[in-house]
């Protein structure tokens, strides 16, 4: 049975392409909870850059977790002020 694809909500390839690294990997990293410190002695980038990178991806998750809320509220709203 084919699993879903989810609609992946950050473009790591404009990222990679921003920061000059290889985002993806990074991500990896983080998910196998391999620290900054740690994943910046592995890659040589610098720790600035990856809490750059970790602060543009926690932003764009934010705005997606607000739009779907609003978007929530909005339906559950618009049911109680029917005539």
């Amino acid at each position: 049975m084919p699993r879903d694809k989810k609609k992946k909500l950050v473009d790591t390839i404009a990222l990679s392409q921003k920061y000059k690294c290889d985002v993806n990997k990074i991500i990896r990293a983080w998910k196998r909870e391999i620290s900054d410190r740690e994943l910046s002695q592995k890659t040589g980038i610098n720790k600035l850059k990856l809490m750059q990178i970790r602060q543009e991806i926690t932003i764009i998750h934010e705005r997606e977790r607000h739009r779907q809320l609003q978007k929530s509220f909005s339906t559950k709203t618009s049911l109680l002020f029917r005539p």
